[in-house]
């Protein structure tokens, strides 16, 4: 019997129908090995307890270990730039966040890599829910004191934050802004340091992650003013919202699930939909909900849409308030 010897064309399509199945049977396979989430912060930081809260639920459903890995360091740059650089392979995933993924544009002249396209959009996590807090020698209990303050007090009136170009450093010249008022601004190397001079008197104010502030707030070494969400906090729900004051203004600083670019789709979908599971999970948001953290959650092109306009937002923020890039 003669062997028939494939056409170049029946070749082609046989190559093609492998290349299409491989990672569809991959991403059914996967993950066959423990999967890593670098968190470009210490351990500790509101995307830390994010990260480690979802791991072990998340670990359960995919059946392999979800490992924590701080990667602190310029900013959260040391960190994201090692995932966007990692292969896609769906084994390195980072918390990302305003922050590294939108703010770091404005505030490096120069970053290692391209938030909006060095990177796959998996799913947004939450929102980390800010209070502004005074020290109570300022006399001040509302955001109507504080603008009366601001103005009684040129050049005087200070506020803390977690250093230059940090989202409570943004968040806060917004709200001055908004408010048509100005302070000085005492940047310090984190947050920790920041809210310990604000409770020690050195400086009047701070825009600050309400997890830190709280156990101040409960022994009234500090007075919680207003929070800058568009909604009341279920963890401070007798304080204000600063729209309540200042009509239409509201900031949310986010967390998002992110992979390399060219994370395979089925992948993407995998991850995602246990991720929102988790993130459905009672337990799970009242232990978020103590730390400030709000469940957000929902499909990859909402959060690559976040970043891509946070990003256009903040460049035309930069300007405004005379940013400097490093």
């Amino acid at each position: 019997m003669a062997l028939v010897t494939p056409t170049r064309s029946l070749l082609a399509m046989v190559v093609a129908a492998t290349a299409t199945l491989a990672p569809v049977a991959w991403a059914q396979n996967y993950p066959a090995r423990p999967v890593k989430v670098v968190v470009a912060s210490v351990a500790g930081s509101a995307p830390d307890v994010l990260a480690r809260l979802i791991a072990e639920k998340l670990g359960a459903a995919l059946g392999q270990p979800v490992i924590v890995d701080n990667k602190p360091g310029a900013g959260g740059v040391v960190g994201i730039d090692a995932v966007a650089k990692a292969a896609p392979d769906g084994y390195t995933l980072a918390i990302g966040h305003d922050g590294t993924m939108a703010i770091n544009t404005i505030v490096y002249k120069s970053l290692p890599y391209d938030p909006a396209t060095d990177f796959t959009a998996i799913a947004p996590l939450g929102l980390n829910e800010f209070v502004l807090v005074a020290n109570p020698k300022t006399g001040v209990r509302t955001l109507k004191d504080m603008i009366a303050y601001a103005k009684a007090h040129p050049g005087k009136a200070t506020y803390g934050s977690a250093g230059v170009g940090t989202p409570n450093h943004l968040f806060m010249e917004q709200l001055l802004k908004a408010a048509g008022v100005s302070m000085t601004h005492v940047p310090y190397k984190g947050g920790a340091a920041a809210v310990a001079d604000l409770v020690g008197g050195q400086t009047d104010f701070m825009l600050s992650g309400i997890a830190p502030a709280l156990p101040h707030i409960k022994a009234g070494k500090l007075v919680p003013i207003a929070v800058t969400q568009p909604t009341r906090s279920k963890v401070l729900p007798d304080v204000p919202t600063a729209a309540e004051t200042i009509a239409g203004f509201g900031m949310k600083t986010w967390f998002g699930l992110f992979g390399p670019a060219k994370l395979p789709p089925a992948i993407v979908q995998k991850l995602n939909a246990e991720v929102r599971k988790v993130l459905a999970d009672k337990e799970v948001q009242d232990k978020l909900t103590a730390q400030g953290i709000v469940v957000e959650t929902g499909d990859p092109a909402t959060l690559a849409a976040t970043v891509k306009s946070d990003i256009a937002r903040y460049k035309a923020l930069a300007p405004e308030i005379k940013l400097d890039p490093n």
